[in-house]
């Protein structure tokens, strides 16, 4: 049985996926996984039998990654899980400004307790007063071709944009889902002076704070500038230098702050990026089967912090260790010393790193002997030892 602690609320579709082996709630104390959205999660504060922390979205900055790394908790995330959503947000927010849908509403709200007659004179002379501007012909520039990315980048050539784009670490599984006619640039400052509105979709990173800042953004001549990704990808004196200079520039934030607040040229949402029921659904569902995996067979997919791992079971296997360690050289030697050292016969071994944690599953064909599992251990660069019984 394998307790899962919930953290915020999740979509019972995904919930019901655990199954009976699973104890899935609220209070469990003492969890082997925790499932979170939002919810701030220090896993130092968790005992030593957590294995794993699922983030159902895309973001990890509520999730202490660094700390359940040095003491092999393994964080998944699923991206790509809510990217229509944030997507389509996008250009909903481009409408509401660009339309002066703001505006216009409170305007007509204005309007209640006049008779029909009035309120329509009042809509015929005002209107003026919110014209706006259209989408098509327009320059947006797309910093950022991950799943996000690549949906605004396609979504705005559809309605006839001229895209621009960004990636400093392309994939090329996104890459090939790109629309041929955006144009992929090399220079971040290049692709800023030539946009009408700029929207950014990048993780948030240690790399990426401060992304668009004073520096470049004193170079963007464009109306509208859009962060659906994070907050601290956009520095507040970027959007401040932008801001002032031109009282028609507006700024969407899914992430809204103090400042924000109090700057009508700021247009605000409550991070709504992944608040659809189809987006909660495919986060659940896709960390739950993530959480579930990994559990049950020790394979990894969509983690931050590990490698990504799979590996089949042959039909003879009773046992899988699963080894975590340090990417230091002569792991792999070390660990199979173990196992032949203790007349054990590995039927199937899989390793995998990035850089920094070395990630390995041994399969064999009985029973793991207790002496095996302490002589593990006591390798020096070994942070975590886990036995799966078949």
């Amino acid at each position: 049985m394998y307790s899962v602690k919930i953290l915020n609320k999740i979509s019972a579709k995904g919930i019901a996926l655990f199954g009976e082996n699973y104890s899935v709630g609220d209070n469990e104390n003492d969890p082997k996984a925790i499932l979170v959205r939002s919810a701030q999660v220090d896993t130092d504060a968790y005992s030593d039998d957590l294995l794993a922390v699922a983030r159902a979205g895309a973001g990890v900055n509520n999730i202490t990654v660094d700390k359940a790394s040095a003491k092999g908790v393994c964080v998944f995330n699923t991206p790509g899980a809510n990217a229509n959503a944030v997507a389509e947000l996008v250009f909903t927010g481009l409408g509401v400004a660009l339309r002066n849908v703001h505006k216009s509403m409170a305007w007509v709200t204005s309007l209640k307790g006049k008779e029909d007659e009035e309120i329509s004179e009042a809509v015929e002379k005002n209107k003026s007063l919110f014209v706006g501007t259209e989408l098509s012909g327009k320059t947006i520039g797309v910093i950022g071709l991950g799943k996000i990315g690549i949906l605004v980048a396609n979504g705005a050539i559809g309605r006839g944009m001229n895209v621009l784009a960004y990636e400093p670490y392309p994939s090329l599984n996104n890459m090939l889902l790109l629309n041929n006619t955006v144009k992929v640039m090399e220079n971040l400052d290049e692709l800023i002076a030539k946009s009408d509105f700029l929207t950014v979709h990048v993780p948030f990173l240690l790399a990426t704070w401060g992304l668009l800042n004073e520096n470049n953004l004193a170079n963007f001549k464009g109306s509208c500038l859009l962060n659906f990704a994070r907050n601290g990808i956009v520095s507040k004196e970027g959007v401040s230098v932008f801001l002032e200079k031109n009282k028609g520039n507006i700024y969407l934030t899914d992430f809204p702050g103090k400042d924000d607040l109090a700057n009508e040229q700021v247009i605000s949402f409550p991070h709504l990026g992944a608040s659809t029921e189809e987006a909660e659904e495919n986060c659940a569902v896709a960390a739950v089967q993530q959480l579930k995996d990994y559990l049950k067979l020790g394979i990894v997919h969509n983690s931050v912090n590990f490698p990504t791992v799979e590996k089949s079971l042959s039909a003879s296997t009773k046992s899988r260790i699963v080894v975590i360690n340090k990417d230091v050289p002569n792991m792999i030697a070390l660990i199979s010393k173990v196992f032949g050292d203790a007349g054990v016969n590995i039927n199937g071994f899989k390793n995998e790193s990035n850089g920094k944690i070395g990630y390995n599953l041994v399969d064999i064909d009985t029973a793991v002997p207790e002496n095996l599992i302490a002589s593990l251990k006591k390798i020096e660069q070994i942070i975590r030892v886990r036995v799966i019984e078949f």
